[in-house]
């Protein structure tokens, strides 16, 4: 099993790291398909035709976009729009404005983000969540609140070295908030977790590693997004 990072709307990244993963292999994806980058409406496409084999993540950028429209008066949604979270890129890749509603993206594309994007997956020897957990929370998945696993970051990466549990695979964490920008392209690697997210959109890597392995593949960004 594959587990690839954030995509962010780099669908030339996504078709090339696609092409280099054997067609049985199965592929877990840990969110933010969509924002920022330009092409949002064809990384949900070609995420849907890849869904025979695949595990679909729910990330933040998926939760704001879907409070947008079914909880608009929620925090979420209030900040999908603002202009450094990149809704509005987005809605430019479908085509639309503001003004359009839900209805009229495509019918496909709305099932799939409301009905198959999951908060975690926990396999026998490991765990794959968007953001991180709560580690005073314990190692029951169940007992992690839902806005942690999609938004935590300073307190997952200042206290992984005390979590308990299987080996967690992680996104949304660009590795160059905490490498530094020279190791943009590196994933972090703590003492029981791997972080994915190697920025893409900021012109670093979409990252995929073999669960089992910790075979990597990256394909650089052609250029920064943002």
């Amino acid at each position: 099993m594959w587990v690839i990072g954030d995509v962010h709307g780099c669908i030339y990244e996504l078709n090339q790291l696609l092409e280099l993963i054997p067609a049985d292999d199965q592929l877990i994806f840990v969110g933010d398909y969509v924002d920022r980058g330009p092409d949002s409406y064809q990384v949900i496409d070609r995420l849907i035709r890849e869904r025979h084999r695949s595990i679909f993540l729910m990330g933040n950028h998926e939760s704001m976009m879907l409070a947008y429209y079914l909880r608009p008066n929620s925090r979420e949604a209030m900040s999908w729009t603002y202009p450094g979270n990149g809704g509005l890129t987005t809605l430019r890749s479908y085509g639309m404005s503001e003004a359009n509603t839900f209805e009229a993206f495509p019918e496909n594309h709305r099932e799939f983000l409301m009905n198959e994007l999951h908060l975690y997956y926990e396999h026998a020897e490991f765990i794959v969540v968007h953001a991180g957990v709560r580690v005073d929370l314990g190692t029951r998945m169940d007992d992690q609140h839902p806005e942690d696993l999609l938004w935590i970051r300073e307190d997952w990466i200042r206290r992984e070295h005390e979590w308990k549990g299987k080996t967690i695979f992680y996104g949304h964490t660009p590795a160059r908030y905490v490498l530094g920008f020279e190791q943009q392209h590196d994933i972090i690697r703590g003492e029981k977790s791997f972080g994915l997210d190697t920025g893409c959109v900021y012109g670093g890597s979409l990252t995929a590693m073999h669960a089992r392995t910790g075979e990597l593949i990256q394909i650089p960004a052609q250029r920064s997004y943002i």
